[in-house]
């Protein structure tokens, strides 16, 4: 039996990833949630559910189940997002699961900056090209960090000496390094040497001793 939705509640959903900047920015997480919030309370809706999420790598949203699952019992009647791409990060299929998920159990699916509201037809259609859209422009920031990174390379450029995150090692360490390998050490020779001196705190592998090698060249 279908539960009816408590119809004066709403849970607005606000995600950033870890790299996304926190503040100044229309995509942070406290300007989704006022964004977001003030939508709901404009509709009619009293009593508004804030559920936020960070993310790294991983593609799983914890958070944003959670807060299906509480539709699914009838704790809430509807659940608001900022935008496409901010309401799932698995594309369009997903985005599309979550509309049926609305769909089936009675509940609003509403997409705040294209004023999209699934409890319209208008708004499923205009939902299901959105959807196509956000996934393209994804594969396609994917498919642009790989030709960027295969330039590099094509360049003879490498991460963590050339460009990319580079680790900060002591003058004192660099000059370990250096004089090891003039005196023929091999670079997994060295490595044991800094490891055994625990130099600048931290563990050594040939790589990372080749990397501070090269840096200091």
């Amino acid at each position: 039996m279908k539960v009816k939705p408590r119809a004066d509640v709403a849970i607005v959903y606000a995600r950033v990833s870890a790299t996304e900047a926190q503040s100044d920015s229309d995509l942070s997480l406290e300007n989704q949630r006022d964004v977001l919030s003030a939508a709901a309370k404009a509709a009619g809706y009293q009593e508004i559910e804030v559920v936020s999420e960070r993310h790294t790598a991983s593609k799983s949203q914890p958070e944003l189940e959670k807060a299906l699952h509480s539709l699914a019992k009838g704790e809430a009647s509807a659940l608001y997002a900022l935008k496409i791409d901010r309401l799932s990060r698995k594309g369009a299929k997903d985005v599309l699961r979550i509309a049926d998920l609305a769909e089936e159990q009675g509940w609003r699916l509403v997409v705040s900056d294209v004023a999209l509201d699934t409890g319209t037809t208008v708004g499923r259609l205009v939902l299901t090209i959105l959807s196509g859209v956000a996934e393209m422009e994804s594969r396609r920031r994917s498919e642009r960090m790989v030709e960027y990174h295969a330039a590099r390379r094509a360049r003879g450029e490498k991460s963590g000496v050339d460009y990319g995150m580079k680790p900060s090692v002591s003058r004192t360490v660099t000059s370990r390094i250096k004089r090891a390998r003039k005196a023929g050490k091999t670079w997994q020779e060295i490595t044991d040497l800094l490891n055994a001196q625990e130099a600048d705190g931290r563990r050594w592998y040939p790589a990372s001793a080749r990397r501070a090698y090269l840096q200091a060249a």
